[in-house]
């Protein structure tokens, strides 16, 4: 049933403008071997901006939405160094996350300054759409390097 709908999704895309970043393609799948590995991550990306959408959620915000799930009580310079952005960029990140409510920054120690990132119901419940809206891309992504889908 998945693949069906995941073939379905891929001629659904490929006439649109997510899959047509340099030229319009009449099919992902062919396309694959004439496409360049950035063509093909651009088209992916797409894809996953996509799938995000109806959710609200930009992917960065997505990716770290699911790193807090997998790595709890995270510091911001981890998910920093995990993403290789400027710990800026991911504090103004986790400040618009905050005023959304997916996430707390609870204070370890009342005496330090140390803080550990934690999602919050809301949050976990987010991060669990993201993964089922983005399980299409991972298949995607599979079918284009050639790999099994985990």
């Amino acid at each position: 049933m998945i693949d069906k709908n995941i073939r379905e999704l891929v001629l659904f895309l490929s006439g649109s403008t997510i899959f047509g970043y340099t030229s319009p393609v009449n099919s992902f799948q062919s396309d694959i071997g004439k496409s360049s590995s950035l063509e093909t991550v651009l088209r992916l990306q797409g894809l996953f901006r996509h799938r995000l959408h109806p959710l609200g959620v930009s992917p960065l915000q997505a990716s770290m939405l699911l790193y807090l799930d997998r790595h709890p009580q995270c510091e911001v310079m981890e998910i920093a160094s995990a993403h290789c952005l400027q710990n800026l960029s991911v504090v103004k990140t986790v400040q618009l996350m905050q005023r959304q409510r997916w996430i707390r920054k609870p204070q370890v120690n009342a005496n330090s300054k140390l803080v550990r990132l934690q999602l919050t119901a809301k949050g976990i419940a987010l991060a669990q759409k993201i993964k089922e809206n983005i399980a299409v891309t991972d298949k995607l992504f599979a079918l284009a390097d050639g790999r099994k889908a985990a």
